[in-house]
């Protein structure tokens, strides 16, 4: 757990001195796109939380890395980011429990690699909670932003549903859903690109009292993500 949260620590003080995307204009609309894709992978929203609901009192508190491999390196290095073959996202991510099933939860982030700033918000509700022998079921909104890059503008909204079950100490999870990118750009010649992508993820996470970790793994289109989080489950 301290090794993750040093690392997230150390990324969040790295990022200060990251590179920028201040070439983006030098971009074809058909690279612009493939950028956009890799990045909206990568500022997409990721739990990294079973189905299960918190509860009325229940808190979910952490600190996260997640690691998204890059499609399209050289066009990143074209747009002025450098040498980027994964971006990397540390986050302090807080998720609250409501009555009735339902949790919220937000996340503040770093992406290491063109220096930009990252939020994001999502409600959940469970439709089955964990039972005797009956897994919990769920489906999610959720949306991100990304800002402070260079002549780009950048948001996620995306929809899942997810199924956990939980074991004694592990629940182990899964979930599938759509993630909405929409991406422009403030030079001349490049237009607003907006598509969808389907994604699945599958996780794990293991609850000793308080203490909580939890590792996920994705695939959105061509791009794979994977993410780790330690903190506080209660």
């Amino acid at each position: 757990m301290k090794k993750i949260v040093l690392a997230v620590a150390t990324l969040f003080a790295a990022n200060a001195y990251a590179g920028d995307l201040n070439q983006i204009g030098t971009l074809t609309q058909n690279q612009f796109l493939k950028l956009s894709t890799d990045l909206g992978a990568a500022s997409a929203y990721k739990g990294v939380t079973p189905a299960t609901p918190l509860g009325a009192v229940g808190f979910d508190i952490g600190a996260e890395i997640t690691q998204t491999s890059i499609e399209n390196s050289a066009i990143f290095r074209q747009a002025g980011a450098g040498d980027v073959s994964n971006l990397v996202v540390p986050k302090i991510h807080v998720t609250k429990g409501l009555p009735g099933g339902f949790d919220i939860g937000a996340f503040v982030s770093r992406v290491s690699g063109i220096g930009g700033s990252l939020i994001g918000l999502e409600a959940r509700y469970a439709i089955l909670d964990d039972g005797l022998t009956t897994p919990a079921l769920g489906v999610r909104l959720s949306g991100t932003k990304l800002s402070g890059v260079s002549k780009l503008n950048l948001s996620t909204v995306a929809v899942d549903a997810m199924l956990s079950k939980k074991l004694t100490l592990v629940t182990p999870y899964i979930g599938a859903g759509s993630v909405r990118v929409k991406s422009g750009a403030d030079v001349a010649g490049l237009r607003e690109e907006s598509f969808n992508k389907s994604r699945v993820f599958i996780g794990m996470n293991v609850n000793f009292l308080l203490a909580n970790i939890a590792l996920e793994a994705e695939k959105m289109g061509g791009n794979n993500s994977v993410s780790a989080k330690a903190g506080f489950r209660f």
